[in-house]
């Protein structure tokens, strides 16, 4: 790791994380501030969903019992938002960490010092790691104290742990895929068309399978259906398996995309 490099990326990159963690503190906030007075409205809530359509109640990821817990409460807006906000995040400066050197014309500038395409790959993908585990852990801390301060005594953290490491693992995930893309395509001016696209896609296709019937398939194309957020189930637990699946084709993502990083042609 070149140490000038990695706190110059993490400097040129800070604005965005500053930003986007601001951005999910700011709806963690909200979420946990509107909880109260959903518990407070109890029965009425639960006869409210029930005159929702059963396809849009599994779509969201909810169901009577949701609301009864700030765990619950959370969850919702946890698997929906926060972690499409922060993979979108994250992938976007994957793809662009690398590339925006080519873009940017300081490629040429870059390598000609004495340092490795080895050890600047290698730099930028912990300044990545960095930034994603930061703007993570912020929002978990978050998270946190606004669990404490607005839910109720009896919180069960180890349904906490679980939501939060599947969703630090597709964070990861994600991360890699926008890494990945950078050395397939082209550099552009902006990747962030490409992961909202690829994210939010990613969610869309596991929702519509939630409602079942004959796009039920559709799931099996998603990541989030491999590590899902069902906090209201007795049995839920840490996926170990497919954790384990996520992390490895992180790092097969990572390996093939230095491959290509390491061959490729790259103008200044």
């Amino acid at each position: 790791m070149n140490k000038n490099l990695y706190f110059k990326e993490l400097k040129r990159n800070r604005k965005s994380l500053i930003v986007w963690s601001a951005v999910v503190i700011a709806f963690t906030f909200i979420v946990m501030s509107v909880f109260p007075y959903m518990r407070d409205m109890g029965d009425d809530m639960a006869v409210m969903m029930s005159k929702l359509p059963e396809g849009m109640l599994k779509a969201m990821g909810i169901d009577a019992e949701t609301f009864k817990g700030i765990l619950g409460m959370y969850n919702t807006y946890y698997g929906i938002y926060i972690i499409v906000l922060l993979s979108i995040f994250a992938s976007s400066t994957g793809a662009t960490i690398i590339s925006k050197e080519e873009k940017d014309k300081t490629a040429e500038f870059l390598l000609t010092k004495p340092i490795s395409r080895k050890n600047i790959y290698i730099t930028k993908m912990l300044v990545l790691i960095t930034l994603a585990l930061t703007a993570f852990l912020i929002q978990t801390i978050t998270a946190i104290i606004f669990i404490i301060g607005f839910g109720e005594e009896n919180v069960n953290w180890s349904v906490f742990v679980t939501m939060h490491l599947h969703g630090l693992v597709l964070i990861l995930f994600f991360t890699c895929i926008g890494v990945f893309l950078s050395m397939l395509i082209k550099p552009k001016k902006n990747f962030m068309g490409i992961t909202v696209g690829i994210v939010f896609g990613s969610y869309f296709l596991n929702a519509i399978a939630q409602v079942g019937g004959n796009l039920s398939w559709l799931g099996y194309l998603s990541p989030f259906h491999y590590l899902d957020f069902s906090v209201t189930d007795p049995n839920y637990s840490v996926n170990v398996p497919q954790v384990f699946i996520f992390l490895f084709l992180s790092a097969a993502l990572l390996i093939l995309s230095f491959r290509l990083y390491k061959s490729k042609d790259i103008s200044a």
